[in-house]
């Protein structure tokens, strides 16, 4: 077995097993809105606030990798991400015990996801980094579609406590991982006594923040459409009669996740063979026109809606491989640590903006069952997109490769 496929195979596997809690709360958010009577601002809120904690304790997860082995602070995460979630299961019992466990539950996923890719980045070298890194977010796509899919088959089992229960076992499987990746290449892992990333070189470096601006549009639409997926496939079943469908709403979320995975890593794999900036920026502006379309079929047949909203699965996560792919190509080891730990702060910070954006938008036009709700939360949803787009746009400030 090739030692690459091995620390990729092994630190996918626990981010996969890390991602069991990552969409609990968007998989449940109709039994949990109406248990705790929350309108859709609330729900913006709990549904986004996962990756307010994961924005919160980046800096200081990072800061830890690059004073310390990373391993380390990947297994004290993973066991944070573990408590978290068990006692969202034992003690949460209204919005806001809710909202605080939620916020720790995204500290700890911090430690794992951007840490996880660093230790990768440190074992990898070339092209392979690259490529490593689309299979990275393809797996992170995979973690997103197993925690509704779980969700929806243990609440119908043992009810919503049981979910939270095994997104906390979920976490604790993942840190034996750490043993199978070995230690990094020479000269790839840098020390330093720095508290926090030295985010200034990272702000200095254009290609860095080419990519990190897009992935922040990119998981503004992303974490948007993913805590808003249910309410609005129910909604449009119930506003075109066509309540009898076989498919719950969380089923579907969770496959139209997986449906992304494959169109994910032909974008990377197209980007560095044609050109990054083009691929992003092209599957960008799709998605901007998929999501103004969406806006106008709630009341429409349902078939359409959920065949536009599965397309809109493609189009939104279909480019962040290619982002990913990126910013890794644009680091060296000296920038990497502090490129990958802003890469998760602004991307996570907008992926927490994009559901409470949204549900201010619904509130705003009159609540989930007005007319032109939805025609407002999936244009406030294509912003990211539109983000994304500009950031290629941004010109070079050195010769682009042949991957650029």
């Amino acid at each position: 077995m090739k030692p690459s496929f091995l620390v990729v195979s092994a630190l996918a596997a626990g981010l996969i097993l890390n991602q069991l809690g990552i969409m609990a709360v968007p998989s449940l958010i109709l039994e949990l809105s109406a248990r705790w009577r929350m309108d859709a601002t609330e729900v913006g809120w709990l549904g986004g606030i996962y990756f307010a904690g994961y924005a919160a304790a980046l800096p200081f997860m990072s800061g830890a990798a690059n004073r310390m082995d990373g391993r380390i602070v990947y297994t004290a995460s993973a066991v944070i991400g573990a408590l978290a979630s068990l006692c969202f299961a034992l003690f949460a019992d209204g919005f806001w015990l809710a909202l605080l466990l939620r916020f720790a539950a995204g500290a700890g996923f911090a430690g794992v996801h951007i840490v996880g890719m660093k230790l990768m980045a440190d074992r990898l070298d070339g092209e392979v980094q690259a490529r490593a890194g689309a299979l990275y977010t393809a797996a992170f796509a995979i973690g997103s579609g197993f925690s509704f899919l779980a969700a929806g088959l243990l609440v119908g089992w043992a009810g919503w406590e049981a979910v939270f229960v095994a997104a906390s076992i979920g976490s604790l499987a993942s840190i034996p991982v750490v043993l199978l990746i070995g230690p990094p290449a020479p000269g790839a892992e840098i020390r330093s006594n720095r508290l926090f990333p030295d985010f200034a070189a990272a702000f200095k470096d254009r290609e860095v923040m080419r990519y990190v601006i897009a992935y922040g549009g990119n998981l503004w639409e992303v974490f948007a459409v993913r805590v808003w997926f249910v309410p609005f496939l129910a909604f449009s079943a119930m506003a075109s009669g066509d309540t009898a469908s076989r498919w719950s709403p969380t089923t579907i979320a969770g496959l139209s996740v997986f449906i992304a995975v494959p169109v994910n890593l032909m974008v990377a794999e197209l980007g560095i063979r044609w050109g990054r900036r083009k691929a992003i920026a092209l599957v960008s502006v799709l998605s901007i026109c998929v999501c103004l379309a969406l806006g106008q079929m709630p009341h429409s047949a349902y078939e359409i809606a959920l065949a536009l909203l599965l397309l809109h699965a493609l189009t939104s996560f279909g480019d962040v491989g290619a982002i990913a792919g990126g910013v890794v190509r644009a680091t060296d080891a000296e920038t990497r640590a502090a490129a990958l730990a802003l890469f998760g702060l602004i991307g996570f910070s907008f992926g927490f903006l994009g559901p409470l954006s949204v549900g201010f938008a619904i509130d705003w036009s009159g609540g989930v069952d007005a007319p032109n709700a939805w025609l407002f939360a999936f244009a406030v949803m294509a912003i990211g997109s539109a983000i994304s787009a500009l950031a290629m746009a941004l010109p070079r400030a050195k010769p682009p490769t042949a991957s650029e």
